[in-house]
């Protein structure tokens, strides 16, 4: 059976590989049409180089245990041909769902969680000077990290939304490496803005009120790719 466990793995192989070029592609259009987005009324960067340099590190990491991540046995009874427009397809498809849940995010720390710790709304806050004060100067930490947890958890999570045409965690479930992997890099870029490496980062410490926010933001984002993942594959045949 030697042949057969080798076509088998290599179909593995081939699984794994588009599926970290798809979900790369497709998180890293999201993101940049989300800086686009905040673009147009934010009056400063939604993300500071750095944070946004850690931030892809994190995920990066987490995606080490892809090439040993489960394949659905559906997807190894025939053959694949590689072909590169489904990734363009499928980065403009699925990408931009997740800017829907950034801008929402973008909406909530500059309308909610900022004005309520800073005191001031975004629009009473003077941003174009070269000398900030310190409210504008704590009102855009507190954006920047918002941003860079809900970036963080989404762009993480893709991970298991992608990886399989079903529904993750329930019909089709991560190899338990890319599991640990995933839930770490979560844990570690949410405890991020408590320490002292977050402070070197310019970030600061998010409110208690912002994580039930968060949550629900979350559930909704995997609703949705969900919904999206299942218009996708009825409109190209196949996810991956």
């Amino acid at each position: 059976m030697v042949l057969e466990q080798g076509v088998v793995e290599g179909r593995k192989t081939y699984a794994n590989t588009i599926k970290y070029i798809k979900m790369t592609a497709s998180s890293n259009f999201g993101n940049m049409f989300s800086v686009l987005a905040a673009s147009a009324f934010l009056p400063f960067l939604p993300m500071l180089p750095i944070q946004i340099l850690v931030l892809n590190l994190i995920y990066d990491i987490s995606c080490i245990a892809i090439p040993w991540d489960n394949v659905d046995i559906e997807f190894l009874h025939r053959p694949r041909k590689w072909d590169a427009t489904s990734i363009s397809h499928f980065m403009l498809w699925i990408g931009p769902t997740s800017s829907v849940f950034d801008i929402t995010t973008y909406l909530l720390m500059f309308f909610v969680i900022c004005p309520a710790v800073v005191g001031l709304s975004g629009s009473a806050l003077d941003f174009k000077t070269e000398i900030l004060s310190d409210q504008a100067k704590l009102f855009m930490a507190l954006f920047h990290t918002g941003w860079f947890v809900e970036s963080l958890w989404s762009q993480t999570l893709v991970i298991h939304m992608i990886r399989t045409p079903k529904i993750p965690f329930l019909h089709s479930r991560a190899s338990w490496q890319l599991g640990i992997l995933t839930t770490l890099g979560i844990a570690v870029g949410t405890i991020i803005p408590y320490t002292w490496l977050g402070t070197q980062l310019n970030m600061n410490p998010l409110p208690f009120v912002y994580f039930p926010w968060l949550i629900c933001t979350i559930l909704a984002y995997m609703v949705l790719a969900t919904v999206m993942k299942k218009i996708f594959v009825w409109l190209y045949g196949e996810l991956l």
